[in-house]
């Protein structure tokens, strides 16, 4: 889902681009082609790392069932934040042609740019966790923007002329490869997911990387939210996660006073009290209030999707 929402987030970016130039050269009178280069610039890079941040940082919020403005909020940070790295980039990259010290045919000022758009748009995803992930996902982002380049050259050597294509093609394939890489790579370390298999949000999947999560019904708090109709109480549970050797390890711990049960190889094991219980590929977590539950699938490596 997330290269999906990175794509779009650049097509977006440079939809955006394309109208406001042409909105520009309207209201002022001129021609497209008579914009000052510097404006070109700025706002093509600020726009794509606005863009691509904003849509693919999302994507976890939505996954935690967090509310519409949280999500809206999660989305504006992280956009911003590459958004204005961007910008900066642009403009870095029109000193240096202004000062010729560069042309736009160079690969070292393209590729700079892009790999800073891609790094800011990694780093803004975990910018408040500021833990290896925060470092996994900035180089995630630095892929991507290589990827970009590539794709760039690409076009440049059997295209002929990557113009036609690079104005949409390349802020897309950006977007798409840091929406992959920005996510792959810290929950590759971690190798843990969790799936719901029952009631109203069955198919959500979260991601674990490598910090504990609250599970509870509180969207105001940041925790994985599931629903209080269906016997989630807050909070319900916490997943553990502990450094083993190369990787991590996952446990629960059970934070309420209602029932949390793991179901494995048929046999029922209840948490209570301060009880850690560490889990296995396979394990169905159930989250119950009397009749009221909702059970859970922990993998140890992250499904597709």
């Amino acid at each position: 889902m997330s290269p999906i929402l990175g794509a779009l987030g650049g097509l977006a970016a440079w939809a955006i681009y394309a109208c406001g130039l042409t909105l520009y050269a309207n209201a002022s009178g001129i021609s497209e082609t008579d914009i000052p280069l510097i404006l070109q610039r700025t706002s093509y890079f600020g726009l794509t790392g606005l863009g691509i941040g904003f849509s693919c940082n999302m994507l976890r919020v939505i996954q935690d069932g967090q509310g519409s403005i949280r999500v809206l909020g999660a989305g504006l940070l992280s956009g911003t934040i590459a958004g204005v790295g961007g910008a900066v980039g642009g403009l870095a990259l029109h000193l240096l042609m202004e000062l010729d010290l560069a042309n736009l045919e160079d690969l070292a000022p393209r590729l700079a740019c892009y790999l800073i758009v891609g790094m800011l748009v990694g780093l803004s995803s975990r910018i408040t966790m500021l833990d290896r992930s925060t470092l996994l996902g900035a180089l995630g982002g630095l892929l991507g923007g290589g990827v970009a380049v590539g794709l760039w050259l690409a076009l440049d050597r059997w295209a002929g002329s990557s113009e036609a294509y690079a104005a949409f093609l390349i802020p897309m394939s950006l977007g798409s490869t840091i929406g992959l890489l920005t996510y792959s790579l810290p929950t590759f370390v971690s190798g843990g997911s969790l799936k719901v298999l029952t009631g109203q949000f069955k198919g959500q999947k979260k991601a674990i990387e490598n910090r504990d999560i609250v599970i509870g019904n509180n969207k105001r708090q940041l925790q994985w939210v599931l629903p209080k109709w269906e016997g989630v109480q807050d909070p319900h549970a916490r997943i553990e996660v502990k450094s083993e050797g190369l990787g991590f390890a996952h446990s629960i711990r059970n934070l309420s006073s209602k029932a949390v049960v793991v179901l494995r190889d048929g046999k029922r094991t209840r948490i209570r009290g301060d009880r850690v219980f560490d889990l296995e590929d396979g394990d169905v977590v159930v989250f119950a209030t009397g009749k009221n539950y909702v059970k859970v699938r922990y993998t140890q490596r992250m499904e597709d999707g």
